[in-house]
């Protein structure tokens, strides 16, 4: 047929039988205004056009199927152009005499003459018609194959991008794990020999990291409130290595937390806010994080208490965590989000980020009372 594969068999009928009912009425109409219907009178006309197109409807099935067989935008086009051109002279003059046949048994005010008679004197002048039709049909065939050619290859394409970006995406994603499993490593070995009992309970807080990490593995994305879990996770530790030196405070609206965000998105900002406070201060080092939504989109912001930089100093560039991040936001989202990077006036740096909000559909927010509203706080962290 010329319809889709996909495409349902009612549906399929429903828009041959559409088709066939408009060529009728339409060549019914072109042989009443000229003089190709002779005196002929209109049942009579509209009856011989219902069963020549009926018998042109029978036969899609397989023209479509000689379409596919000998196709024109193959190498061998001229060849397959002989084939369906022969092919649509026979079909052409099976339908003529199919017709002739009809019409002459069932259509009782009007018989013609004998078999041989209507073939001298009506084949030279339907023949070419019933050929031109066909050739039409075939052109209309070929036509809609080559669309659905380039229909499937634009989906393939697609699908191949979006594997590449599902690899590159998780290229990435799996470069923080060693890169944060490092650090903290470091941390740890730094205080074996200073403070046992905490440098224990990081190698505990890290266990539970790491078993929260492999265990959403296949996933991608998840709720706002799934990825403060594991942050929190992550900023126990270095609650355990800076003790009263680093201050958390979260101000999130309950709406927020139930937003699809990427995996491993806020891990790398928290250590970039870490290490560009707490970690390069002796005094009491505030880290807060905001969360709200604001129409469409969903507005994170994180600084932190911090050395002021001075005017004529360069801004770090970013290391394997930030760049990491931005990188998998520009593949997530394309061109639909900000990242601004700042350094605050009293110190620290800022970071905001603006992305397309969207509900996650198995986020758990059971974090809400966690996160929600929180003043800022000391919040310890020690499992």
């Amino acid at each position: 047929m010329i319809l889709t594969n996909n495409m349902p068999n009612v549906v399929r009928l429903k828009l041959v039988i559409l088709g066939w009912a408009v060529a009728s009425l339409f060549f019914t109409a072109v042989l009443m205004v000229s003089d190709i219907g002779g005196d002929k009178p209109l049942a009579f006309a509209l009856y011989a056009n219902a069963v020549h197109f009926a018998l042109w409807a029978l036969a899609l099935p397989v023209l479509s199927r000689c379409v596919r067989r000998f196709p024109l935008s193959h190498a061998k086009r001229i060849r397959n152009a002989v084939v369906l051109l022969l092919t649509v002279a026979g079909f052409g003059f099976v339908v003529m005499l199919s017709q002739w046949a009809i019409l002459n048994s069932t259509y009782f005010p009007y018989h013609s003459s004998s078999f041989w008679s209507f073939m001298k004197s009506e084949l030279v002048r339907f023949l070419p018609s019933d050929i031109l039709i066909g050739m039409v049909l075939v052109v209309a065939l070929e036509g809609w194959r080559i669309w659905l050619d380039f229909q499937a290859e634009r989906t393939r394409a697609t699908e191949l991008e979006r594997q590449l970006a599902v690899a590159r995406l998780d290229a990435l994603r799996m470069q923080l794990h060693p890169h944060f499993l490092f650090n903290t490593l470091h941390a740890i070995a730094g205080l074996i020999a200073e403070q046992p009992p905490t440098a224990r309970r990081m190698v505990v807080a890290l266990g539970d990291l790491l078993r929260l990490t492999l265990k959403d593995t296949e996933v991608s994305v998840r709720s706002l409130a799934e990825e403060l879990e594991f942050a929190d996770l992550y900023l126990g530790i270095e609650k355990l290595r800076l003790g009263d030196r680093l201050m958390l405070g979260y101000d999130i609206e309950p709406e927020a937390t139930s937003a699809e965000v990427p995996q491993l998105l806020l891990q790398p900002l928290f250590e970039n806010a870490v290490r560009h406070g707490a970690a390069r201060t002796v005094n009491a080092c505030e880290v807060r994080f905001r969360a709200h939504r604001q129409g469409p989109e969903l507005h994170l912001t994180l600084y932190n208490d911090g050395p002021v930089r001075s005017p004529g100093s360069s801004s770090p560039p970013f290391g394997v965590g930030l760049a990491n991040t931005i990188a998998r936001l520009r593949l997530y989202y394309k061109d639909q989000f900000q990242f601004e990077y700042t350094d605050r006036p009293e110190g620290g740096v800022q970071i905001d980020l603006t992305i397309p909000y969207k509900k996650a559909h198995n986020g758990r927010m059971r974090s809400n009372e966690l996160y929600a509203t929180a003043p800022i706080a000391d919040t310890h962290a020690d499992h």
